[in-house]
């Protein structure tokens, strides 16, 4: 029998969790980050792939997996990129009312933890995951959190997770030029621990205020000037993140850009910035890493 978002409040405790980390473009740019909510011992909802956190509601945008499954995958070994993939997809269970969608391709590491994930790519989370000193400093912010090497999306960010995760209490994880985490009991719980480490990296680093994201068609006037000052060979070479990979393309850079390649133009710009700032330095993805991204089949990183 299908899943009836009806009869239970996962759905709108997932869509209250994806508006509140969906409408902030500090926090979430074009179809990054995603959120997740534990309906039951096996049963998860989670954002689709390709879907946008703001624009997820109670009866769309999401997929329902049986999380139990994955989550023993991914203990006895989740195997590769492709094969994994398929055994996310394979876990989709009906929703009655809701368009059937692809999981996210992170859904295997929300799996592993508290019952409520809310994973962005904070701004001032990613000056600390995409700098070299980055991680030491926010072990002396954060001397709970847990901090991790780069992992490509997918199987290689599962097991990593899984060495660590916590199926149970608060836990915040800084995934090193990706993202943050944050895990709870509950909604509210969640989202008041992203906020918090959030407010306190702000606060402690002393970062300026977040730059207005402007409509626009092509290039905004505050991404185009940033482009002039990086230069575009710059922003091609040096890759920063899956992000960066996926949207910033020689045409997005060259001025076919839309609302998504603008939003992560506009945090890469701040994250550049603000380490300039700072007196750190950036630690950009290898070659390999980004190559690594052409090779995958699942989510919104192969290129669909």
């Amino acid at each position: 029998m299908p899943f009836d978002p009806s009869l239970d409040n996962g759905p709108e405790l997932l869509a209250r969790a994806a508006r509140a980390a969906g409408a902030r473009p500090d926090l979430t740019q074009g179809g990054g980050g995603n959120v997740s909510v534990k309906v039951g011992a096996e049963l998860m909802l989670v954002k689709a792939s390709g879907s946008q956190l703001k624009d997820l509601t109670p009866t769309s945008g999401y997929a329902l997996v049986n999380y139990g499954n994955i989550k023993r995958r991914i203990c006895a070994g989740p195997g590769g990129e492709s094969e994994f993939s398929d055994y996310i997809c394979a876990q989709a269970r009906p929703v009655k009312g809701v368009k059937p969608a692809p999981p996210s391709i992170e859904t295997g590491f929300h799996a592993l933890l508290n019952t409520l994930v809310v994973h962005t790519h904070s701004v001032y989370a990613n000056i600390l995951n995409m700098s070299a000193e980055g991680h030491a400093l926010g072990r002396k912010l954060f001397p709970n959190a847990e901090f991790l090497s780069y992992k490509a999306p997918g199987p290689q960010l599962c097991t990593a997770v899984n060495e660590r995760a916590l199926p149970r209490g608060p836990q915040v994880f800084f995934l090193a030029n990706h993202g943050l985490v944050a895990a709870h009991a509950g909604v509210e719980g969640a989202l008041e621990l992203n906020e918090r480490v959030n407010e306190t990296i702000r606060r402690q680093l002393r970062l300026p205020a977040y730059p207005a994201v402007e409509p626009a068609r092509g290039l905004s006037a505050h991404n185009a000037s940033a482009l002039a000052r990086y230069g575009r060979a710059f922003m091609l070479e040096n890759v920063l993140s899956p992000d960066q990979a996926l949207y910033c393309s020689p045409e997005a850079l060259d001025g076919r850009a839309g609302p998504a390649e603008n939003e992560v133009l506009t945090a890469l710009f701040y994250i550049l910035d603000c380490m300039a700032g700072l007196k750190l330095t950036p630690r950009f993805l290898t070659r390999s890493e980004v190559a690594y991204f052409d090779t995958m089949k699942s989510g919104r990183y192969s290129r669909k």
